[in-house]
């Protein structure tokens, strides 16, 4: 038998949920946030993808002999880490402005902000999460 490892990265978007792993179709089961997990697969040609409620990775295809490990990294989408701090600080400076200066359209910079996740949750539904094969050394 073959061996899929899978990890997780650490991340502040999606902390508190899990992610689905899905092995040709069918549920291979979840993986939480930082978590790492070993799978015992058939050797073969297998579709991997990973889902969060409706939005999923990419199908990547795995090739695995006897006794082989495969490893995959998964996690949220390209530079999705920096969308809750850069967000914040941009409502935190529409609010300030508009306090300090009476200046009622700051709200407005966060606009970029909000066409992203729109995107990612809509139209790049199946983009929202990466899922790569890992350098061996780093999993």
């Amino acid at each position: 038998m073959a061996t899929l490892v899978v990890k997780r990265t650490s991340e502040y978007n999606n902390r508190l949920r899990d992610y689905q792993l899905f092995l040709d179709g069918k549920k291979i089961g979840t993986i939480s946030n930082g978590e790492k997990k070993e799978f015992e697969i058939a050797t073969g040609q297998h579709n991997v993808v990973a889902r969060i409620d409706w939005c999923s990775s990419p199908e990547i295809l795995v090739n695995l002999d006897d006794t082989e490990k495969k490893k995959l990294v998964v996690g949220g989408f390209k530079n999705g880490h920096w969308i809750m701090p850069i967000a914040g600080g941009i409502i935190g400076i529409g609010i300030f402005l508009n306090f300090a200066f009476s200046f009622r359209y700051g709200l407005l910079l966060a606009i970029p902000y909000f066409l992203t996740i729109l995107y990612y949750i809509t139209i790049g539904r199946k983009k929202y999460l990466t899922l790569t094969e890992a350098n061996p050394s780093k999993v």
